[in-house]
């Protein structure tokens, strides 16, 4: 007997039929991603940069020294939107100044000066692109810190205000 090599026209049906199911199924399942996406954007608090950026500026506004809390200016940098210097008091029990510069987009750097020298810097990355500062008043109460930040669709990811321990 003399058969010829190849599929029979059955064959070729099946598998395409199921290979076009198996497109199918990836095109719905793309496009219930796209919609969750549009429906729950991403969720800046749960972020570990974001987390880690919150929880070392709180920790820096409530050991805030009671003087001059929010100076002006230190070394090269000054106080604006995009910049907070704090005199924050160390363990040890001597004061420092920390400087955070969020002037880098979606970047957060957190430095440290003792007497005039520049003693740590930590930077985190991947936070929202548009973070401000600004001191925020509350009546009776030491000025706090109040930190926003607006995705790339100009929508507020953060607002948290930070509060000094009063000494």
């Amino acid at each position: 007997m003399n058969r010829e090599r190849g599929f029979t026209l059955l064959e070729t049906v099946f598998a395409l039929a199921i290979f076009g199911i198996l497109i199918f199924i990836l095109t719905v399942m793309t496009a219930e991603m796209r919609g969750n996406d549009k429906r729950y954007p991403l969720n800046y608090m749960r972020h570990p940069q974001v987390s880690s950026v919150l929880s070392r500026m709180r920790r820096d506004v409530l050991d805030a020294t009671q003087g001059p809390m929010y100076p002006v200016s230190a070394g090269p940098y000054t106080q604006t939107k995009e910049t907070l210097i704090i005199y924050v008091m160390q363990p040890s029990g001597f004061a420092e100044t920390v400087v955070w510069d969020f002037s880098v987009e979606g970047t957060a750097t957190r430095k440290t000066f003792n007497v005039g020298a520049q003693v740590s810097e930590w930077t985190a990355r991947g936070l929202p692109s548009k973070l401000t500062l600004d001191i925020f008043e509350i009546p009776d109460r030491p000025y706090g810190v109040r930190l926003l930040a607006r995705d790339k669709a100009g929508q507020l990811a953060i607002d948290q205000i930070f509060q000094p321990r009063a000494h």
